[in-house]
């Protein structure tokens, strides 16, 4: 791990951590590093690996691509972009390389599915299959969103994790849905939130 690697990664703990004990107690807590970066770093490493990529530039991606998550004041619905931006400035005081920074800042931007149509390198592609495959590695975590967070009934809590990973399958790239196929089709036959959550616990 290089040494900008390690900062921005201490950099995305303190703040899930300091994001967490704000929310501590609230229907909105939550560790946003612990319960889902630290999967998609761990899945860009993977993916990355035999490949004519950044290394550093994806590793930097995964890191900040939710960072915006870890500020109650913006709008999740934008956090591509708010992270792109929040991103930016922290490269840039750690004097990293003006065009990494915007790959990195690309990467973030085009994570977002509405921005599917932008994406260009295959450090992106790789972003965004990490992302995806990291769901089905924290489907606990989509519980809380659902029904603390968004406080859905068990019905549509159910509903609403199917469709977020139907969804993230459907971008996953074809060559890698084998890692997660037995997953998926189990989340997709479920019929209550007991069957979904045993799921999560399946290596």
């Amino acid at each position: 791990m290089s040494d900008i690697v390690n900062k921005i990664l201490q950099e995305i703990i303190n703040r899930s951590n300091t994001f967490e004990e704000q929310t501590k107690g609230t229907k909105d807590e939550y560790n946003i590093y612990r319960e889902h970066i630290q999967y998609v770093y761990k899945y860009v490493v993977l993916l990355s690996e035999n490949k004519n990529v950044d290394r550093e530039v994806l590793e930097l991606s995964a890191l900040l691509h939710d960072i915006a998550m870890t500020d109650r004041n913006l709008d999740r619905a934008k956090h591509n972009e708010y992270g792109s931006v929040i991103a930016e400035q922290l490269l840039r005081e750690n004097n990293y390389p003006e065009d990494k920074i915007q790959l990195v800042k690309n990467c973030i931007l085009n994570h977002s599915s509405k921005r599917a149509e932008f994406r260009t390198t295959e450090e992106e592609r790789i972003l965004v299959d990490a992302d995806g495959l990291s769901h089905f590695d924290s489907i606990n975590s989509l519980y809380s969103l659902a029904h603390n967070v968004m406080e859905l009934n068990d019905e549509d809590t159910l509903n609403f994790i199917k469709d977020k990973l139907t969804k993230d399958y459907n971008e996953i790239s074809d060559d890698l849905k084998y890692l997660i196929n037995d997953k998926y089709n189990k989340v997709i036959s479920s019929k209550t939130i007991d069957e979904l959550l045993t799921i999560s616990k399946a290596k």
